[in-house]
């Protein structure tokens, strides 16, 4: 997420004097590029704050605190942009700046946390993710207290990592913990309560509660685009998820119409071969699918997995899934052999990103199953039912001790 310190108490330090007294050059490019990112303007934003981290280190050298900023704000932009692998290395660096200095209890530290935790768990290593996010947090709560923006912006990244692990009930509680403090700091970012209530209504849809994430994904659009303007990504990103609930209510007149006007904001904003539109075509072939249309959803498929394929690291799960949904197209066209490979390629790069026990996992792999049997692999199949009964077994006991 992208970072200022906020408000801090007392903290005085060499790390805090060199970030204030930063009004060079640099510091005019980093505030340029700033308002571009608020516009939604990523990929000059990115320009601007390679610009601004140029002149910083050959005004303060490579090691300088000051780069902290410009170095965490470089890192959320280049995710935007679709860049995750130079995302990475950016905010590597910065940790390790950070940490070659000792001073690991500082607001940029804990955005530098923030950032790394996000790109990790974007790229499925949950586990490793989390103990940079849990470090955010833990330096955000000791800094601003319990009721700060920036610890709810750590709550709603962490409730990103449960509910890509399958943990959906205890995601919920901490958007929800998250929303809470925002609906209370006047002092927030516009984009995040949004943002907060957009992933609520992703998480509440994946434990079945349509109607629900229909609601709070409606609030999120009309907050968003009150707050940012009707053509911002995140208000894309919102009508998106929106137009996948309606399309699970079987709304499918209204979620087409939703999500033609997601796909024109970012066809606006970004480029053709960006994650961002790869997204819009898969929903759009899930349309396509409910409607029968399966060799529009093939092809619409086909256009996103190339896209993902070029600009996600290997193993990515949005590969996988992607993958999963053509599996599904390959069975409603009988195409029983195609099918399978299809299935046991989702499961190869999903397992290892996401986990073996991950609820996401459970139409791959009841799907797969019915493959195999009829393949005539009966063995192969009931070890996927299995696997699947384990997994709903699970979910039923996580939601009972949530009260779900």
């Amino acid at each position: 997420m992208i970072q200022r310190m906020g408000r801090v108490r007392s903290v005085q330090n060499v790390w805090l004097i060199a970030l204030l007294s930063a009004c060079t050059a640099a510091g005019q490019f980093e505030r340029d590029g700033a308002k571009l990112a608020a516009a939604g303007h990523y990929a000059n934003a990115v320009r601007i704050y390679r610009q601004a981290l140029r002149e910083e280190e050959a005004e303060a050298g490579p090691q300088a605190p000051s780069l902290l900023p410009v170095l965490n704000h470089l890192s959320w932009l280049l995710r935007e942009t679709g860049d995750y692998v130079e995302a990475r290395r950016v905010a590597e660096r910065a940790v390790t700046l950070i940490e070659s200095r000792s001073e690991t209890k500082t607001p940029e530290a804990a955005a530098s946390y923030a950032n790394l935790g996000s790109v990790l768990v974007a790229e499925g290593e949950l586990l490793r993710g989390r103990k940079f996010l849990d470090d955010a947090l833990a330096i955000r709560l000791a800094l601003f207290g319990p009721r700060h923006s920036l610890v709810a912006e750590s709550l709603s990244d962490l409730a990103l990592a449960q509910r890509l692990a399958g943990h959906y009930a205890t995601a919920v509680d901490l958007y929800q913990r998250a929303a809470s403090i925002l609906e209370t700091d006047s002092g927030a970012r516009p984009d995040i309560l949004p943002a907060v209530l957009n992933n609520l209504g992703q998480v509440l849809a994946q434990q079945g509660r349509i109607k629900d994430a229909e609601r709070i994904l409606r609030r999120s659009a009309a907050l968003s685009e009150q707050r940012l303007g009707a053509n911002h990504p995140s208000v894309a990103a919102i009508l998106a998820n929106l137009a996948n609930v309606l399309r699970e209510r079987r709304q499918f007149g209204e979620s087409e119409r939703v999500l033609r006007r997601a796909e024109q904001i970012d066809s606006r904003n970004f480029a053709a071969d960006h994650p961002r539109i790869a997204k819009d075509l898969a929903l759009e072939a899930a349309l396509a699918f409910d409607r029968k249309q399966y060799g529009d959803a093939e092809a619409l498929l086909d256009r996103a997995m190339t896209i993902f394929q070029r600009r996600l690291p290997a193993g990515h799960p949005e590969i996988g899934h992607v993958m999963a949904s053509l599996a599904e197209v390959y069975v409603r066209q009988r195409r029983v052999a195609d099918a399978e490979a299809a299935f046991a390629e989702a499961l190869s790069i999903l397992e290892p990103a996401e986990g073996a026990d991950n609820p996401r996992l459970l139409p791959t792999l009841e799907h797969y199953a019915q493959v195999l049997r009829e393949r005539q692999d009966f063995a192969k199949a009931a070890g996927l039912d299995a696997r699947a009964m384990k997994i709903h077994v699970q979910q039923a006991l996580q939601n009972q001790t949530h009260g779900g």
